[in-house]
């Protein structure tokens, strides 16, 4: 695969080409032994998800049409969302590789005679980590080629193809919505009922989700689509490999995780951006008095139910107390 990154005929470039290839290649891998077509990435995405799913439940049971929809909206909701944005027809509806590849994991996970699969993964580390690692590349794909490179072709949107923010939600969208929607309506296993909540993610971002807008953001930088920055497009690397680039940031954070015990190898990113933008973990609180104070006063703050009635939370009124009535000059019954 031709590169740019690394010179061409050099030791490093030989390398760099053979991984960028790689990477491109395993998008169309079809799954071995079977008598139809079905992605191979799908099916052990499908594999890894249900039987994460299972392990939540631990010994309890629930519905089998319930655990199908869980499961594939976590196997294929990011880049399904992701879709809705762009107003596309999802790209594992576009054949029956990906389908059939989801049924396949299903079935192995839940209905396999012996529960073999199931207890492969779930008891053999290094099954599971191998998993991890081909995920990796799923993860890179959907970041890019589902995500991001989707909104940048979207044809039939004349303002979609020229937003860096669709671009960039679109890419993160896709690597981590599944697990949003999952953590959402509590759809991961561990609870026999969906609810909506605030999906934990969001309240402490996961590792995946902090990874996944990191990513989407290095790639749409690095790529420059739009010419939105001070240089060129595609100036410090073809486009196919800066979707490799991407894939490798995944590899490097699983195998800080996993391999050498990082609690949080993208701490130090988010914690350099809530530096830069001077966004502290937790926000809101009442105000400590500074210059304002020096300048304008004390002054009186607005109480929490007269909010202006147009503002984003406008309507939302604080709940009013009722009120207690008081009879007065009533006189107690006589009786008869």
């Amino acid at each position: 695969v031709p590169t740019t990154l690394f010179p061409p005929d050099s030791f490093m470039g030989g390398i760099w080409s053979s991984m960028v290839g790689f990477f491109l290649e395993a998008e169309g891998w079809l799954v071995p032994f079977v008598p139809f077509k079905s992605s191979f990435l799908d099916l052990i995405l499908a594999l890894d998800t249900c039987a994460s799913y299972r392990r939540h439940m631990k010994n309890n049971k629930h519905p089998w049409l319930q655990v199908f929809v869980s499961c594939m909206i976590g196997t294929f909701g990011g880049t399904t969302v992701a879709a809705f944005l762009l107003g596309q027809t999802p790209g594992w509806m576009h054949s029956s590789s990906s389908p059939l590849a989801y049924l396949m994991g299903f079935w192995l996970i839940f209905c396999c005679p012996g529960d073999v699969p199931y207890k492969l993964i779930s008891r053999q580390r290094s099954v599971e980590l191998l998993f991890s690692y081909i995920n990796s590349i799923s993860f890179g794909h959907a970041i890019t080629s589902w995500g991001a490179d989707q909104a940048l072709s979207s044809f039939h949107l004349m303002r979609a193809n020229g937003s860096g923010p669709l671009t960039l939600l679109s890419g993160a969208i896709a690597g981590c919505g599944g697990g949003i929607i999952a953590n959402w309506l509590q759809l991961a296993g561990m609870s026999a009922d969906w609810s909506f909540s605030t999906p934990p993610v969001l309240k402490g971002p996961s590792i995946t989700v902090k990874a996944a807008f990191m990513s989407s953001g290095l790639y749409y930088i690095i790529r420059n689509p739009h010419g939105s920055l001070p240089y060129g497009t595609d100036v410090f690397m073809l486009h196919e490999e800066a979707k490799t680039l991407i894939w490798l940031i995944f590899v490097v954070i699983l195998t800080a995780h996993e391999i050498f015990r990082v609690n949080d190898p993208t701490a130090l990113f988010s914690q350099s951006v809530g530096a830069i933008f001077l966004c502290p973990a937790q926000l809101g609180g009442d105000p400590e008095d500074g210059v304002y104070e020096m300048v304008m006063g004390k002054g009186q703050s607005v109480e929490a139910d007269k909010d202006a009635a147009l503002s984003g939370f406008g309507f939302v009124k604080a709940e009013e107390k009722p009120k207690k009535t008081k009879l007065r000059n009533a006189k107690p019954a006589k009786a008869d």
